[in-house]
């Protein structure tokens, strides 16, 4: 046998022996190892999922607040308008009064008899 054959079977039994180590010999700890940190990461994950979804529920409800708030602020700034609108009315009427008219509104108002003199 020549020495080229030789290292050619020396070649052939080498491949053999690394594809084999390759596709067939697994590292049974290396596996476990990397599956148990996939499970734990699929747990974080769900229970993420989980932690989402009751996270948008109270954003609904938070929403839903939110617009029956707004709709109040709505109705109190409406009556807020009312109100000044009717008080600078009857700030108005109050500054078209003379001096007789006021004297007698307030004699009415405060059961005070018009003369004060007594």
């Amino acid at each position: 046998m020549s020495k080229s054959s030789i290292l050619n079977i020396i070649l052939i039994v080498a491949i053999t022996l690394l594809l084999y180590m390759v596709f067939f010999v697994e590292d049974e700890d290396y596996t476990q190892e990397y599956n148990a940190k996939i499970e734990a990461l699929e747990y974080k994950v769900d229970s993420l999922h989980q932690r989402n979804t009751t996270l948008k529920s109270e954003a609904d409800s938070l929403e839903f607040k939110l617009e029956e708030s707004d709709k109040k602020i709505k109705k109190l700034n409406t009556r807020i308008y009312v109100i000044k609108k009717k008080t600078k009315e009857q700030l108005n009427a109050v500054d078209l009064f003379g001096d007789d008219e006021l004297e007698q509104f307030f004699a009415k108002r405060y059961r005070q008899p018009t003369d004060s003199i007594n």
